[in-house]
């Protein structure tokens, strides 16, 4: 099968917010038996056009000089993917035509070829497309160009500028470096790397220490390998790792990961505190909560305790650390997620506001005297991060901030005591951590 027909089948079953393409691009790619190139190869046609979704679907009406509304589904995604290898991929006209015509034949849409053709010879005049966004507002241009809600793009440019914006938007349009956390429960650094080595791995080291990460030139074919299944190391973001360097977790002590699925940083903690700390990790979903027992299983640590909890208005016990790494809008991120922008809308924001006081409300209840709480998230908006820790110093007296520079490089943190990684400022996925210590 033609890998164009495969990616044009599952953007067809792309058409509600909890759809998961990457479990889609996994089965399909498993079903078809496809190689590991081919496999990356409908990644990138599937992740690229949902990335670049409103730009193709601008392109697509001023080559039709038609609504895509007026287009069927499939015909639709035909014509997304080709613009998209075209555009975006800048593949050779010849042939991202043929293959777009061959797809539509296996798809049995014969009578869409003469449209196919007409749309994809009108994209050779690209200069017809500079003047048509040179003709909108800057904010409408930047928009449609890099492919965001309007709301979205309108929003960093009044918190960033459209400079900034403009770099934020390409970032999120980037394919970016997946870096692998080492396992030290499972096997040495010096036995892991020589192992990566001898089985044709060219790997780079982006941190050692406290828990060492490092990336490769083919992700894919690692995250596929027997040495993951077998735990010897994760995914993780080295932004979204800051959050438990900021926690310092230590043997011996009682630590609370309260919102915890995936697992990612539950898995870091516990590699940090060893067995002789007590990890407690929640989630309100028993389906993620068996996700994270699968995670912990695959990476030998057999010592972390589960419970299902709302961290909303569950009863915790006491704890000397909390991890807070609360649902949030997810706009650090957008980067690994396709999908994320066209999902969000601005009354999210509004709902996961409340949601992440409730849990810090609740959640304070938890920590000892003394203690720690981590407030996290994966969000670049002011009001899910810093507006919060205002909000909530005002009400409870008996914390301050700890500065983060005592615990990550000072690169990371911002004037105010807190990590806050952003895209334009790092070139790395956006986050957000402060310590909160109570006295």
């Amino acid at each position: 099968m033609n890998i164009r027909t495969a990616a044009v089948r599952i953007l067809n079953s792309y058409h509600h917010q909890y759809f998961n393409y990457e479990n889609k691009i996994a089965a399909t790619s498993d079903g078809l038996k496809l190689s590991g190139k081919d496999r990356d190869f409908l990644y990138i046609l599937v992740k690229g056009v949902i990335l670049h979704r409103s730009y193709l679907d601008f392109v697509i009406e001023i080559a039709a000089q038609r609504s895509v509304k007026k287009f069927e589904n499939t015909v639709l995604n035909l014509l997304r993917v080709g613009v998209f290898q075209y555009l975006i991929l800048e593949t050779p006209p010849h042939a991202f035509t043929n293959e777009t015509v061959d797809a539509a034949r296996q798809l049995k849409k014969p009578r869409a070829i003469g449209l196919i053709n007409a749309v994809l010879r009108h994209l050779l005049l690209k200069d017809e497309l500079k003047t048509r966004l040179a003709e909108l507002p800057d904010n409408e241009s930047l928009a449609i160009q890099f492919s965001h809600p309007q709301w979205m793009i309108d929003r960093w440019i009044e918190h960033f500028g459209i400079a900034n914006t403009q770099i934020i938007a390409d970032f999120n349009n980037s394919y970016q470096k997946i870096y692998f956390r080492h396992n030290p429960v499972k096997i040495s650094w010096d036995d892991l790397s020589q192992i990566l080595k001898d089985s044709g791995y060219t790997i780079s080291v982006a941190i050692d220490s406290p828990i060492l990460f490092f990336s490769t030139d083919t992700p894919g074919e690692l995250i596929r390998s027997e040495l993951f299944n077998k735990g010897f190391m994760s995914v993780q973001d080295i932004s979204q790792s800051l959050a438990v360097r900021l926690l310092n977790p230590q043997p011996g002590e009682v630590i609370i990961d309260a919102c915890a699925a995936p697992g990612g940083k539950t898995g870091m903690i516990a590699q940090l505190g060893g067995r002789e700390s007590i990890v407690n990790a929640y989630d309100i979903s028993p389906a993620k909560v068996q996700l994270l027992k699968n995670e912990a299983f695959r990476l030998g640590l057999d010592f972390v305790n589960y419970g299902v909890a709302d961290a909303r208005s569950g009863t915790f016990p006491m704890a000397d650390k909390v991890l807070l790494d609360v649902p949030c809008s997810g706009t650090g991120v957008m980067a690994r997620r396709a999908d994320l922008r066209w999902n969000r809308t601005p009354q999210d924001l509004e709902t996961l506001l409340v949601m992440q006081r409730e849990i810090l409300t609740n959640m304070v209840n938890a920590v000892k005297p003394g203690g720690v709480v981590i407030y996290s998230t994966c969000s670049i908006e002011p009001e899910e991060n810093w507006q919060n820790i205002e909000w909530f110093l005002e009400a409870n007296p008996d914390f301050t901030i700890e500065s983060a520079d005592n615990f990550v490089e000072a690169k990371w943190c911002d004037k105010n005591g807190a990590v806050q990684v952003l895209p334009h400022l790092h070139n790395e996925t956006g986050g957000f951590a402060v310590r909160l210590q109570r006295r």
